[in-house]
């Protein structure tokens, strides 16, 4: 599955290649499914938010903590959160055990996600940096309300 991850992201955002990201080194025995899912298709777990393993939760928590602690006023600052936050997002991913719809639906979310954190580490301009990180804290939000 965390192949499948990757396989989608590497698809959304050349930033994975750059940084030399490769489904081998991050598949840990998960199968493919061979689909891309998107956003739309994040749904809740019969009314209630998916369980997340105690890995994802606490690199969740603290990609939250690393944006909201960002200087949100300069380019510099949103550049170097963005950074920050695309480390954090490959422990996450390279750490994650879950298995099934969980897993799934986390794919959904970070189909979207992923390419935002990535285009606020490169942003070139003040504008588009403050684009994605609004993005950013919306993504957020729907985080919590679909995962806990």
């Amino acid at each position: 599955m965390k192949k499948s991850i990757l396989v989608a992201l590497m698809a959304l955002s050349a930033t994975f290649a750059n940084h030399g990201y490769t489904a081998e080194e991050h598949s840990h025995g998960h199968d493919s499914h061979g689909s891309v899912a998107t956003q739309t298709g994040l749904s809740l777990n019969n009314g209630e938010r998916w369980e997340m393993d105690d890995h994802t939760r606490t690199m969740s928590q603290m990609m939250q903590q690393t944006f909201f602690a960002a200087d949100h006023s300069t380019l510099g600052g949103l550049n170097a959160a963005g950074t920050a936050l695309e480390q954090q997002m490959e422990k996450l991913i390279t750490g994650c055990t879950m298995t099934g719809e969980a897993h799934e639906q986390l794919h959904v979310f970070l189909n979207e996600h992923v390419p935002t954190i990535n285009a606020l580490a490169k942003a070139d301009d003040y504008a588009s940096a403050r684009e994605n990180a609004i993005r950013l804290k919306g993504q957020m939000e729907t985080y919590q309300k679909h995962f806990k």
